[in-house]
């Protein structure tokens, strides 16, 4: 994706961001209950590590006091990518060798969970 416009989350305020989306106001009605009972979950946000292969589409999340446990496609770049939870108070701690940190791909195209499953949009 050659367009692609990106925002490092620690240095910036990403819940507010991240949360007051219309998508994120809807989806706190439906907890992180997995794909199952879900086959049309979205990947509406893509975090992604600049300087490694890790890649996680998030499609569901519910808060935790001040943080929020956010559910997707986790790939932390060791080539096994699973459907799990990852903290965003996780995401927003990490620093990479280069001082960068996670960063949001604010340009992401909500898509299916099942295309990002696929392989489709690994990059």
């Amino acid at each position: 994706m050659s367009n692609m416009k990106t925002e490092t989350i620690y240095k910036s305020d990403a819940y507010p961001q991240v949360t007051n989306t219309e998508h994120f106001r809807q989806m706190i009605m439906w907890g992180c209950d997995g794909v199952k009972d879900k086959p049309d979950l979205q990947a509406r946000w893509k975090f992604f590590d600049p300087c490694g292969a890790a890649t996680w589409y998030i499609g569901d999340y519910e808060r935790w006091g001040d943080d929020l446990k956010m559910f997707g496609w986790c790939d932390v770049g060791l080539g096994y990518p699973e459907l799990g939870y990852v903290m965003l108070s996780d995401l927003a701690a990490f620093s990479g060798p280069l001082g960068l940190g996670i960063e949001r791909d604010i340009y992401w195209d909500v898509c299916p969970m099942s295309e990002v499953m696929s392989g489709k949009w690994h990059s």
